[in-house]
């Protein structure tokens, strides 16, 4: 690690911005001023050539002490291989800028030989002067798509062709794709990176906007997102975050970029221009950045460095007023524990130590363990909550009245995480207290609220449901008539602070507090396990969604006798749903091509195998997913016509995007691939069309629980895989409904190949037989609780 270099950019950090005005260290060339494509997002290609620096005029602006500090150039356009003199322009930057180390030429690729050949030219150049060439090819979308965007056909077809060449030729450092997004591709950038995996070339993301350098300030048409597709490509980059972006400068500033378009959060990121970068225009003109910045004046006629640093104040009022909203994808020194976090990561890193390893070191548990206590105890005095002294008391509570007209009601648990599943446990949840109170002001607490923002647009009986973030929620939790957690498991996670905080307002002001149709369990470190306790003893009432859920509060010291068991939440918005839906009473069409519905996950092994060491968990999840593909090769070779829905019950990062795990796990298998539905892998569909999809389904492999939960409840024959290992809900529920099932540990691709086979070819699926739950209706659950309120 470079000790002066860290010293150097922490003393920049820890200074307010605007920071003190340095030489440039990078330079963005663009050479040109016209262009081949016809991009939705550019209008540079309606200029006409008139007037573009030369080589001498080039040489000229560059003797200037300015730059003498310069490292890096971006040569960019227009369109820049169609300059010929390009190589000699490149020799000349090399000549000028003593420090030049790097060379990156942003390139369309239109005309692919023109191109290649250009970069022959500056690589050859590049590499007399010992220096380093990247090379970034524009990619917006596969196939059709990219040539949309671009305006041009063929256009594709020819950037394959040079990321063929960049990739193989020894004058190109290293080689990326650069994608710009905008309304037309914004569903087509999952797609696009699984193009970028497969070709083995790192891909960067840009959002689209109104840019001065490319006449495109003022436009609106291409860069005008709804909240559907900012929350597509949102959930997307969290993705990129958690499974690709190795950059800590790149993941921090997509970060920041989510910040920026769901929350409207001023911008983070770090950017160069700010303090240490120049742009030299195609005309021989100094900028500061090139979508802000006047033209400073002329580099070749003036003075370069007077030009650059007398002008500082310009450069000062930019940041004050225009870079809080700006999402152009520059990077630049990140905030001073963002810079030191990463150089610890990168030091450790060449050390050969990660937090994976670390985490895989078995006497380092007791030290995680306490790490856990330690940071669930500082989210618990975050709210003035001390553990130790938590009251495990019964609440006392206030009644509600009869002559209030609408009865406040706020709901928390895990949303802002939410899968299908929990979105159908929230329907549920809903429907049973609007049976109960009638109308309602209803309030949703979130963890993520953009997630839950989604969920309240697709979903009808969300319908003028006021969200809140979880601070906020701790706040009006004590003005409610009801707080519910709403569904889903009791678990060891951190967040359960949250929660206590919120149930902690409310049982002080003695308002009334349910638990409503949740698991207990996974449990964890004992803090998590005397949070679970306590927020189940903060309620005025439990009703559990299994007997197993019940026994394990009994076990943590909960008194369950008046405690309740009734069905999931989430069975009674699926027969809610399916009786209100005319479509979904249709019998389904035995002409229909046979389909195979997996509802399946990437297996959280830490939460389910804790016993295992990391080394044998990891052995074991491996194995089960070899066995599934073995299976789903043999059905396909069985039923050649048999088609695959790869149906992702989570859709968000937090929840493990199964989107992506689908994507990962036949990516390898071009027979499997051929087969899936990939429109299952692109926008989130609502819960209703996920419903509609179990219904028109042939037989289904479930995994995830809720899945299971869909597939009964539509009828639609089911095989399962326990992933809980037997501790939990998935074996109880398959059980219960005499569904085929088998132990992840213990399932092998005999067992789903024959399982599946037999539900196929006794054509179960034309039976379409829908579960009815025996337990105890939710709704009477919870009517029961509101009567014992009324007075």
């Amino acid at each position: 690690m470079n000790i002066l270099k860290l010293a150097e950019d922490f003393f920049i950090t820890i200074y307010p911005k605007p920071w003190k005005l340095r030489k440039p260290v990078v330079i963005q060339f663009p050479v040109n001023d016209i262009c081949n494509s016809k991009c939705q997002m550019c209008n540079i290609w309606q200029q006409k050539l008139d007037y573009q620096i030369t080589p001498s005029e080039l040489k000229k602006a560059l003797s200037s002490p300015l730059f003498s500090e310069v490292k890096f150039v971006g040569v960019n356009g227009g369109e820049p291989t169609l300059r010929e003199d390009l190589p000699e322009l490149v020799d000349i930057l090399f000549q000028k800028l003593p420090k030049l180390s790097n060379i990156s030429l942003i390139t369309n690729s239109l005309n692919s030989t023109q191109v290649i050949k250009r970069i022959t030219e500056i690589g050859q150049v590049i590499k007399s002067h010992k220096g380093h060439l990247d090379v970034m090819v524009s990619l917006d979308g596969v196939d059709e798509v990219h040539d949309r965007v671009r305006g041009r056909k063929t256009n594709f077809i020819n950037a394959v062709k040079v990321i063929d060449f960049i990739k193989n030729n020894e004058l190109v450092s290293s080689h990326r794709l650069g994608c710009t997004v905008i309304k037309e591709n914004i569903y087509g950038v999952n797609e696009l990176l699984e193009f970028a995996i497969r070709n083995d070339i790192y891909i960067k993301y840009r959002l689209g906007i109104p840019h001065q350098r490319l006449y495109s300030k003022g436009v609106v048409e291409p860069f005008d997102l709804t909240f559907e597709e900012k929350y597509h490509f949102a959930i997307f980059l969290e993705n990129l975050i958690k499974l690709y972006e190795k950059s800590d400068i790149q993941v921090f500033f997509y970060k920041s970029l989510i910040g920026q378009l769901m929350y409207q959060k001023s911008r983070v990121a770090g950017c160069d221009w700010q303090h240490r970068g120049v742009t030299l225009s195609a005309r021989g003109e100094l900028l500061y950045c090139a979508v802000e910045s006047k033209r400073l004046g002329s580099a070749v006629s003036e003075d370069a460095e007077r030009l650059y640093f007398d002008n500082s104040q310009h450069l000062a009022e930019i940041v004050k007023t225009k870079c809080d909203t700006c999402t152009h994808d520059y990077v630049g020194l990140p905030p001073t524990k963002v810079l030191l976090k990463s150089y610890a990561k990168k030091t450790l890193k060449k050390l050969g130590i990660s937090n994976k390893k670390i985490k895989d070191i078995r006497l380092l548990k007791p030290l995680i363990l306490l790490r856990q206590t330690l940071t669930f105890n500082k989210r618990m005095a975050a709210y003035d909550l001390n553990p130790a002294k938590l009251s495990h008391s019964q609440p006392a509570l206030r009644y509600l009245t009869n002559h209030v007209e609408k009865r406040k009601v706020l709901i928390c648990g895990w949303y802002g995480t939410e899968t299908l599943g929990d979105k159908a446990i929230l329907g549920g949840v809903i429907n049973a207290l609007h049976g109960s109170l009638g109308t309602m002001e209803l309030h949703l607490a979130s963890l993520e609220p953009y997630i839950s923002q989604m969920t309240i647009q697709q979903m009808p009986e969300l319908q003028g449901c006021q969200l809140h973030s979880i601070a906020d929620a701790v706040e009006i939790a004590s003005a409610m008539d009801l707080v519910v957690f709403g569904g889903g498991p009791l678990m060891a996670l951190s967040v359960l602070a949250d929660m206590i905080a919120i149930f902690q307002k409310a049982v002080d002001a003695k308002v009334p507090t349910l638990i409503a149709g949740c698991g207990v369990g996974p449990l964890g470190a004992s803090c998590y396990n005397q949070a679970i306790k306590y927020l189940l003893l903060q309620a005025s009432h439990r009703i559990y969604r299994d007997q197993k859920s019940k026994q394990i509060a009994q076990m943590l010291g909960v008194d369950t006798s008046s405690d309740q068991v009734a069905e999931d939440p989430a069975f009674t918005w699926l027969q809610s749903c399916i009786s209100s839906n005319c479509d979904l009473q249709t019998p389904t069409d035995p002409s229909q091509p046979l389909t195979l519905l997996l509802g399946l996950r990437d297996w959280p092994y830490y939460e389910y195998a804790y016993g295992l060491g990391a080394t044998e968990a990891k052995q074991l999840k491996q194995r089960f997913e070899g066995e599934v593909i073995i299976a789903i090769q043999k059905l396909l070779y069985k039923y050649p016509k048999l088609k695959l829905i790869p149906f992702p019950m989570c859709t968000n990062h937090i929840g493990h995007d199964d989107r992506w795990f689908y994507q990962n796990l036949f990516r390898k298998y071009p027979d499997i691939y051929q087969a899936l539905d990939l429109n299952y892998l692109k926008a989130e569909m609502s819960p209703l069309e996920a419903v509609k999809t179990f219904k028109s389904a042939s037989v289904a492999l479930t995994m995830r629980f809720h899945s299971l939960v869909f597939a009964l409840s539509t009828g639609l024959p089911a095989v399962a895989v326990d992933y809980t290992l037997g501790k939990g809900k998935v074996k109880s529920l398959a059980e219960k409904y005499n569904v085929l099932y088998m132990s992840l540990d213990q399932v092998n691709a005999d067992f789903i190949f024959e399982s599946i086979s037999k539900l196929l070819d006794t054509k179960k699926y034309q039976e379409r037989t829908i579960i009815h739950t025996h337990d105890l209706h939710f709704h009477s659950a919870v009517n029961q609780f509101i009567k014992s309120l009324d007075i």
